[in-house]
């Protein structure tokens, strides 16, 4: 026979509360170690495949963890930004191929390097956070 807890009626919504903070706060733990691992992964894949052409552009990458969302999870950095340090104002004039003024294109073709390191990052970071929440017993 198993041990089971009897909880009274009356104190069942205090049960499901507890048990769902408990949750929550395993989940905000589990976003906060693994969005940072991510987002090196992400910063080295967008060093590798933006385009070299003095090298600068794509050794400016980085990425940082600030604190966002719920505010019972603010005591933990949940919330990853990619950015480019120096160059931020290219990222869009190279991902997107614009005119210029004379009605040339400014970049023969569009260098699309940012998306699909967006979407490999979003997807790796959605399966590892499952995995450790699938680890998680409340």
């Amino acid at each position: 026979m198993s041990k089971t807890s009897q909880v009274e009626i009356s104190d069942m919504d205090k049960f499901i509360m507890a048990a769902l903070y408990k949750y929550g706060d395993e989940a905000a733990k589990a976003i906060s170690e693994t969005l940072p691992l991510v987002g090196k992964e992400t910063v080295d894949e967008l060093k590798a495949t933006s385009p070299k052409r003095t090298g600068k552009y794509a050794r400016s990458w980085a990425y940082k963890m600030t604190k966002g969302g719920l505010k019972r999870s603010e005591k933990y950095n949940n919330k990853l930004v990619v950015y480019n340090k120096n160059y931020y104002r290219l990222v869009h004039l190279l991902e997107k191929p614009h005119l210029k003024r004379d009605g040339q294109l400014w970049t023969p073709k569009a260098t699309v390097h940012v998306k699909p390191a967006q979407d490999k990052a979003e997807k790796t970071a959605f399966e590892r956070i499952k995995d450790k929440l699938g680890r998680i017993g409340v």
